[in-house]
């Protein structure tokens, strides 16, 4: 199986909800030994696969499952080892663990070593992504296997274009790369910067959700301005650059570490801001014709599954779901945490049922906005807590 065979695949049997969490099937072939005839599950518009055909497939012979406790390549892994000489090529370095020549550490001392306290033992079960070094400035990346032909790739080279950088409202993550693979047309690598999930850190202070909010309304409106419909604008593709907040790095599989073994030490949003929070995942993203007015389109998209007029046959404006989805994402912060109930008229307004009452991007910004501007610095600087937190953890 060729390697974009291999990622059409997993792309067929993923369910799409912007992470990439991958069946525990063998991975791309990178060499005979470990070559499966794996097929493709037929799907329409990244509707999810039906439940049939999941009875059917599960019904026919699984593959070993693999010994992860081994600390040895997986399958899946075997892919970034073929390819890692060449990535190098490109002035990327990946982690030790990948090096064709790679001997685990915990074998290389006369005395019994516990892998689990070894980096290079840590596998990567999400093999669509892989973190690695710019060797140049040492800038930490992630790079994600896209095919070409898709949509992906322009959307998110035209949001990188200089023109759009320039933008302050433009918040979707730079391109960093783009490097088609030596062996396959229909494989690439999109490399970006590697950041962290934009709720990876409890929020604790009013100021801290509004300069979330802020940037991610500002990115909509601006991806809308520009006639692209995210249409995956949920939870998971929201991140944050966590460069200040975490200055010592965190772990692309162990984010609660440093290396993978030490804890991370984390600083407070509100002493190190700005933040800078980032949409990422264009993979189901439209860019629809400039000056393109009434923009429908039909499928069912995305994590959130709750939006009402999602169809595979009846035409929906996605620029109003992208403001359900970011809606929703808000609605959640505000029943999470206490004190943020001036946010809540705005959130309920994003998530109208009737997509015709609920505002645009822009429309829901300028809404923010008047909010924001009615809170004092003493507002703003206001500790939050998680609403089911017991007082007396509160301190």
């Amino acid at each position: 199986m060729t390697d974009a065979a291999w990622l059409k695949s997993v792309n067929s049997k993923r369910e799409h909800e912007g992470r990439f969490d991958l069946l525990w099937n063998n991975g791309p072939a990178c060499d005979s030994s470990i070559a499966q005839s794996q097929q493709p599950t037929t799907h329409m518009s990244h509707s999810r696969s039906s439940s049939s055909s999941m009875t059917s497939s599960s019904s026919h012979s699984q593959p070993e499952r693999f010994d992860y406790s081994s600390g040895r390549w997986s399958p899946k892994e075997r892919f970034w080892v073929a390819h890692q000489p060449f990535l190098l090529s490109r002035g990327y370095r990946l982690r030790p663990r990948y090096d064709p020549n790679w001997i685990p550490s915990w074998e290389q001392s006369g005395d019994p070593i516990d892998k689990t306290h070894c980096e290079d033992s840590i596998y990567n079960v999400k093999c669509i992504l892989m973190d690695a070094t710019r060797i140049s400035d040492n800038c930490q990346a992630v790079i994600k296997l896209v095919e070409p032909w898709t949509d992906e790739i322009p959307v998110a080279r035209y949001l990188s274009s200089q023109t759009a950088s320039s933008d302050p409202r433009n918040h979707s993550v730079p391109v960093l790369d783009v490097i088609l693979s030596p062996s396959d047309d229909d494989l690439a690598f999109l490399v970006m910067p590697l950041l962290l999930d934009f709720e990876r850190f409890p929020f604790r202070r009013v100021g801290e959700v509004t300069e979330a909010f802020q940037q991610f309304l500002e990115g909509l409106e601006f991806m809308h301005e520009h006639n692209i419909a995210h249409r995956d604008a949920c939870y998971f593709n929201l991140m944050l650059d966590a460069s200040n907040i975490v200055p010592n790095g965190f772990h692309f599989i162990r984010r609660a570490t440093e290396d993978g073994v030490k804890p991370i030490k984390e600083l407070e949003r509100w002493s190190v801001r700005p933040v800078k929070y980032y949409f990422i995942d264009f993979e189901l993203s439209t860019k629809y014709p400039a000056g393109a007015t009434h923009v429908m389109d039909v499928g069912f998209l995305g994590q959130d599954k709750s939006v009402p007029e999602m169809s595979l046959t009846v035409p929906y404006n996605p620029f109003k779901v992208d403001v359900y989805q970011l809606g929703n994402v808000f609605l959640g912060i505000v029943d999470k945490y206490d004190d943020l109930e001036q946010f809540r008229p705005l959130c309920l307004a994003m998530t109208e049922q009737d997509p015709a009452l609920r505002p645009s991007a822009a429309a829901a910004l300028q809404q923010f906005e008047a909010v924001v501007r009615s809170l004092t610095t003493a507002d703003l600087e206001r500790r939050i807590w998680f609403r089911h937190l017991d007082p007396i953890w509160r301190f």
